[in-house]
């Protein structure tokens, strides 16, 4: 059960997650679109793309012109996950020392990392106790939901939870003892997981979203820089020079073909 629980799932979990994401992508880049889809006005130039794409994905302007109330709780999810990563990245390989490269001694440092990450933490959870009480509550947005959905936010509430509980006494993880096992994993010299029952529930359930993360809905933050690469790009130029082509740069493989140039009507007027 250790080797099983230890080694072969997160192993198992991580093959799943890389194969996964990139036969999902390779078949998004493989489908074809033949026509451009920019949306109008178009960005001038390739760092004006990036601009547009970056500020759209952190500030997910879109969804706030949509919809304020469902951005906030969108927009807080976000940012607390990218902080709980950073933090679990930087927390784990400092031992929650990291501050102390700023300047702070290491008990401030301890004590600063614990309270950020906690706070971080709860903001997660109460995001999507909100998002989950919104796909409840709203009977249009509950009529179009799937089980998946809901499955999906409670699978997040859970890893969520669970990573909080750890801040408890009793809960406690040994983050020696934790960097010891990661750092096993990651060099192909795996060890012994932690003694702690709730690091283990967390670590498992998050192996569990790994697997799933390629096939679900959560993919749309891979799908995104695809989506917005086809509605930023460069829009075609009318009338079409002889002999370019009309068509996207996305539309796939050997399906390719320059259209050819159109043919103006003689003119049959009396010269």
């Amino acid at each position: 059960m250790e080797f099983l629980l230890g080694v072969l799932f997160p192993y198992t979990a991580c093959v799943v997650f890389v194969s996964g994401t990139i036969l999902r992508i390779a078949g998004w880049l493989k489908t074809p679109v033949p026509f451009h889809l920019t949306l109008f006005p178009a960005p001038n130039g390739a760092m004006d793309r990036i601009a547009t794409i970056a500020s759209d994905f952190f500030l997910c302007r879109t969804l706030f012109r949509e919809d304020k109330a469902l951005w906030l709780r969108v927009w807080l999810f976000h940012l607390s996950l990218a902080l709980i990563i950073a933090g679990h990245a930087a927390g784990i390989f400092f031992l929650r020392n990291q501050f102390v490269l700023i300047g702070l001694n290491p008990d401030a440092s301890q004590s600063l990392s614990k309270l950020l990450g906690g706070i971080a933490g709860i903001v997660m959870v109460l995001s999507l106790g909100a998002l989950l009480a919104g796909r409840i509550s709203n009977p249009i947005v509950r009529k179009l939901s799937v089980p998946e959905d809901f499955c999906t936010l409670l699978l997040l509430i859970a890893i969520a939870v669970t990573g909080i509980l750890m801040y408890l006494p009793g809960f406690h993880a040994d983050l020696h003892a934790v960097r010891s096992y990661m750092g096993g994993l990651i060099r192909f010299r795996p060890t012994m997981l932690p003694h702690s029952p709730m690091f283990i529930v967390h670590f498992l359930l998050v192996n569990v979203l790994l697997m799933y993360f390629p096939f679900s809905r959560l993919f749309h933050s891979a799908g995104y820089f695809v989506n917005r690469a086809m509605l930023t790009e460069a829009p075609p130029v009318y009338p079409t020079v002889s002999g370019m082509t009309r068509r996207s740069p996305f539309a796939a493989g050997k399906a390719q073909t320059n259209i050819p140039p159109r043919r103006e009507p003689a003119d049959r007027g009396v010269r």
